[in-house]
């Protein structure tokens, strides 16, 4: 068996070490030492525990997890940046494949350089902004901030649909006889806007049964954003089990919400119930880059905890970049970054920020997530919305007084 120190390049690369100060960087590279195995040696079994955490530096391994399934980590990839199976006891087995150079590291010392603690005194360093922890050895929000920072994160496209409607309607020459021709290459969007244009939504006088006066009563503007709104769920796929219920459970959400927001927009002066519904669908887009890389990568959100830090810490800020490559206005882009921030304060009045905000709120009623969250009433947000009602004695709590046109409104994503 050979020993060597780690080098510069290594602790460099290895999560959470490359988090470390710098002093406690060079204390690893004093301390650490590597170790090599050869071929057909177990490096630990499942259901052992010693207190240390081990890194692949070179060579390749086979872990066997539960339920037989196998694994293979080459030294130098992406996965070996992490602990291999950082878990205690063990849950999988390590069998090396080639001749391997391992790092194997008490907890202990990685804890003490982790929070500035010299390992000859009692000083400590804060390093971490606060709450971040469960991000330092999270393979998920490693790997794709790392796409991100290359420009090489995977954004959805907005459907095609989507894209020549907008652009047409875009043009200033644009009419709804053009519009209704271009639409109507499309069987079931033509369906689903006559649909939309006898809903309680905006219901007129008369029943419409042709493209043409739908346009007429919608809108140019509001075609494009109810067109948009109902190929978004084009977006929302997956092929591997685990992530496609991760992306249906995030469109029921965005589904939830839209609907919330067109009823409440209906109640609101200056508010557009087109542009509620769609705002209300694309709050969370951040969310689709982040569940396609794991959609490539299943080991990634084997561990559920890590998998909602990602969607928490990178969803607004991913969100941004999706929005801006569609070419969203900047309300719209505001709303993405901004759709959780429950206390956000502002001078200005009610916008659509505040109108997802709410109704994300009133989407968790009566839900375990609930619990965790403020009644809607009790923030900021709710008060500015309640001062644009165009009806003084009306109230914004549409999941408490307006069940019938949520439902008609969930209809027409079916």
């Amino acid at each position: 068996m050979s020993i060597r120190n780690l080098t510069v390049e290594e602790v460099n690369s290895l999560f959470p070490i490359r988090n470390f100060s710098d002093s406690s960087k060079q204390q690893m590279l004093k301390v650490a030492q590597t170790e090599t195995f050869d071929a057909n040696s177990v490096l630990f079994s499942a259901g052992s525990s010693n207190g240390h955490q081990v890194y692949l530096l070179e060579g390749k391994v086979l872990l066997t997890l539960p339920n037989n399934k196998e694994r293979v980590i080459e030294g130098g990839h992406i996965e070996a940046r992490f602990p291999i199976d950082n878990n205690t006891p063990h849950q999988a087995t390590a069998l090396a494949i080639s001749p391997v150079t391992i790092l194997s590291i008490k907890h202990s010392t990685i804890d003490s350089l982790m929070n500035g603690v010299s390992l000859g005194d009692n000083g400590q360093l804060g390093i971490l902004e606060e709450n971040e922890d469960s991000l330092l050895y999270n393979q998920l929000y490693f790997e794709v901030t790392q796409e991100m920072q290359a420009d090489k994160l995977a954004l959805p496209s907005i459907p095609e649909t989507a894209i020549k409607v907008r652009t047409a309607v875009s043009d200033p020459h644009a009419t709804s006889a053009k519009i209704a021709t271009l639409i109507q290459q499309d069987p079931a969007i033509t369906a689903q806007l006559i649909k939309v244009a006898n809903s309680p939504l905006f219901r007129g006088r008369e029943r419409i049964e042709a493209l043409p006066p739908a346009i007429t009563r919608l809108g140019m503007k509001g075609i494009s954003n109810l067109i948009t709104s109902f190929t978004m769920r084009m977006v929302f796929n997956a092929k591997t089990k685990d992530v496609k219920e991760l992306i249906s459970t995030l469109w029921l959400h965005s589904r939830d919400v839209s609907g919330i927001c067109a009823v409440m927009a209906k109640k609101l002066k200056g508010f557009d119930a087109d542009k509620a519904m769609l705002a209300g669908l694309i709050h969370d887009i951040g969310t689709i880059p982040i569940l396609t890389h794991a959609d490539k990568h299943p080991n990634l959100i084997s561990n559920k905890r890590d998998v909602q830090n990602t969607l928490k810490k990178l969803t607004p800020v991913i969100g941004k970049m999706v929005l801006e490559k569609w070419n969203f206005t900047e309300d719209f882009i505001e709303l993405a970054l901004n759709a959780e921030d429950w206390e956000r304060k502002t001078t200005q009045p009610a916008n659509y920020t505040d109108l997802v905000i709410v109704a994300q709120l009133l989407s968790y009623r009566n839900t375990p997530l609930q619990e965790g969250h403020p009644d809607p009433a009790s923030i900021p947000a709710y008060e500015r919305l309640t001062k644009l009602l165009k009806d003084p004695s009306d109230s914004i709590d549409v999941v408490e007084n307006s069940q019938e046109e949520l439902a008609d409104i969930k209809q027409l994503f079916n």
